[in-house]
């Protein structure tokens, strides 16, 4: 155990130094997925949830933030890694209850024919919980509170305007059910980019900012108990360049979503009644 330790600890360096510390790998049509350093970060348990990917295998890690030592592991057969949320970095996977971690794979684009594989991980043991394989291009989008419930990205198509559909997944039957449909324009088909991300402290609410290349950015908001979600248009007037340095705030025990560009104030959404100020 002390030689693997010592293994998964050097891999972990030199995943830093190689990535300069973001261990991000993007993709044409999905933020990617993150191997290395950077992984998700668990604040109540005060660990940091790493990936590595080796030549058949992947080496899953808890790290303590404090000190840097290496509480548990686990190898996996596959590649997988932390799922990445949004462009900026932003990373997901781990559950509100910090009792579940998602772990996802690259998937064929879209349009041809192939596997994505998804891994839902017990957080006290890193035991995999359930195993998920799905036809065509797909990635991760958001998790329930309890993990009962995961939010899939279909990518149906890539390219300058990429259209995709946010689908649920019932974890305990394995059912993948239908697009989720915006309350507020009734399409299940989305278009754009993932920016940036910003969540609830409980888990429950997803918030992710979308860049467009001829139309104005939206706030897509995600209820992962409910099963629903609203689209918010940001009536601002900005080059696709511009949108893509837009960020998300949401202040813990706040109604207030903040839109900041280069840390000037562009907008605010009021969570309760979706109004743009």
């Amino acid at each position: 155990m002390k030689t693997s330790l010592a293994v998964l600890a050097l891999a972990l360096a030199l995943a830093a130094i190689a990535a300069g510390g973001a261990g991000a790998n993007g993709s044409p049509f999905s933020p990617g997925l993150d191997w290395g350093s950077n992984g998700v970060f668990a604040e109540r348990a005060g660990l940091r949830y790493v990936t590595i990917s080796s030549e058949n295998a992947t080496i899953v890690a808890a790290i303590r933030t404090r000190g840097g030592r290496i509480a548990r592991m686990r190898y996996l057969r596959g590649h997988f890694g932390v799922p990445l949320v949004a462009y900026d970095g932003t990373s997901g996977g781990l559950s509100g209850d910090g009792k579940r971690l998602v772990l996802g794979s690259y998937g064929p684009p879209p349009g041809i024919s192939g596997i994505t594989s998804f891994a839902v991980l017990d957080t006290k043991s890193l035991k995999p919980r359930k195993l998920i394989r799905l036809d065509g291009s797909w990635s991760f989008d958001a998790v329930a509170p309890d993990a009962s419930t995961l939010y899939l990205t279909q990518h149906v198509r890539a390219g300058a305007n990429p259209i995709y559909r946010v689908r649920p997944f019932d974890v305990r039957t394995g059912l993948l059910r239908g697009p989720i449909v915006d309350r507020l324009e009734g399409t299940g088909d989305m278009g754009g980019e993932p920016v940036t991300r910003a969540s609830s402290s409980d888990g429950r609410w997803a918030y992710t900012l979308y860049a467009r290349a001829k139309y104005e950015p939206f706030i897509h908001a995600l209820d992962t108990e409910k099963k629903e979600a609203f689209c918010i248009g940001l009536p601002l007037d900005l080059t696709r360049d511009q949108q893509w340095t837009l960020r998300l705030k949401l202040r813990e025990h706040s109604d207030r979503l903040t839109v900041y560009h280069q840390r000037r104030l562009l907008a605010t959404v009021d969570t309760d009644s979706w109004d743009v100020e």
